[in-house]
């Protein structure tokens, strides 16, 4: 059975091609956000089973949602996808147990994580 993901990102084309690829390999793509706020929203509506989330977004960044998504599920999957390599920003994902796809990312690597 397929996965259901929502992809949140503040670029839409990425969004766009994030999702069509995910689509492409049968992974069932259930919503869609540009912002933090968007993402807690999604998340609460349709229950998916990965978050693919990016962490510098405007209106909530990911780190925003990421917390606000485990006091609602603390077993939720998220994937956090971002340009952001500093120790400090892999410590923190490190302490909420969140794994972490480097921009610029493989699909492979994304549908990999996601499948696991």
């Amino acid at each position: 059975m397929s996965k259901s993901v929502i992809v949140i990102d503040d670029d839409e084309d990425t969004v766009r091609l994030f999702s069509e690829f995910l689509e492409e390999h049968e992974i069932n793509v259930i919503g869609n956000g540009f912002d933090g706020v968007s993402a807690v929203k999604l998340f609460k509506e349709t229950k998916p089973d990965v978050v693919l989330i990016d962490l510098n977004m405007p209106n909530g960044s990911g780190f925003y949602a990421i917390k606000k998504i485990l006091k609602i599920d603390p077993k939720a999957k998220i994937i956090a996808v971002t340009a952001d390599s500093s120790f400090a920003t892999e410590e923190k994902l490190d302490k909420l147990k969140i794994s972490m796809i480097q921009k610029p990312f493989k699909m492979d690597q994304v549908i990999s994580k996601i499948n696991n």
